[in-house]
């Protein structure tokens, strides 16, 4: 217990610092907003003005998301490593995506045109997805990571891949927000079937699988030619043009079917394994 709490009081400034920074960067308002806010309904004035900034809801729901990644964090009595650092870094970008996103979500509230991510803010949360492979690189180069290092990352992916379930949620198709559910789902079904609870097995495709997901969900929601790539499908002759937002629609499709296809295989692992020799 003494080695948490002196982990929690050494770390603890650290976080305190990265929320103040994550804070101080949205209030900044007016010129952080335009940038990812550029080609969108917000910039255009939809949320009431260009001079709007960041709401009180984006800031808090920023800073909210950043804390509630921050728990494992605190835990354990491993001391915190480079890699903890990297996501760390992380969960700090995923907080003003979050607040980003907030802003883009009341501001197309008012807007009939189709809702999609400007391409700076693609470009964030493309980066928060890349760096999930970074803090394992560091771990390993810094000579393995550590027990709570592990669990801090899984919880910061856990979040990640729900924030980007959200945002194709709201600016897409309500049933893509399954994809960031199926995880929370999980963990609450582990307290009802201790099955659950047991260690899973290392396997590469349940790390393609947990990668994928997330890479889909933004491929959904940003501007990409659409138009043009369903045009192409369909051919010229085409007698019924397909709809672009098809396209989208599929990627998110493809995204919950790629996260239930994997929990529910290890879900029928754990099973197995529960039943197995000497299991009774």
């Amino acid at each position: 217990m003494e080695p948490t709490v002196g982990r929690a009081r050494g770390l603890a400034p650290v976080l305190v610092a990265a929320a103040v920074l994550l804070g101080g960067l949205t209030l900044l308002g007016d010129p952080l907003a335009a940038v990812f806010d550029r080609g969108t309904a917000a910039s255009r004035g939809a949320s009431g003005g260009e001079d709007d900034g960041f709401p009180g809801t984006a800031v808090l729901g920023g800073l909210l998301v950043f804390g509630l990644c921050q728990r494992h964090a605190l835990l354990g009595a491993d001391p915190f490593r480079a890699a903890d650092a990297v996501t760390l870094l992380r969960t700090t970008l995923l907080g003003l995506f979050v607040a980003v996103l907030i802003r883009l979500l009341l501001a197309e509230a008012t807007s009939s045109e189709p809702l999609m991510l400007a391409w700076p803010a693609v470009a964030l949360a493309a980066a928060i997805l890349l760096l999930d492979g970074g803090d394992g690189a560091v771990a390993r180069a810094c000579g393995g990571g550590t027990t709570a290092g592990r669990r801090y990352d899984d919880v910061a992916d856990a979040v990640v891949l729900f924030v980007l379930a959200a945002a194709a949620g709201g600016l897409l198709v309500w049933w893509a927000v399954l994809a960031g559910a199926v995880k929370p789902l999980f963990v609450l079904g582990g307290r009802l079937r201790p099955r659950w609870r047991g260690p899973l097995r290392p396997s590469g495709r349940r790390r393609v699988l947990g990668t994928a997901p997330g890479a889909l969900l933004l491929t959904a929601v940003a501007p990409l030619p659409w138009e043009q790539w369903m045009g192409r499908l369909c051919g010229a002759e085409a007698a019924l043009p397909m709809d672009p937002a098809v396209g989208r629609l599929v990627a998110a499709g493809l995204a919950v079917l790629l996260v239930a296809v994997s929990f529910g295989r290890d879900i029928a692992d754990l099973e197995r394994r529960a039943v197995g020799p000497g299991s009774g």
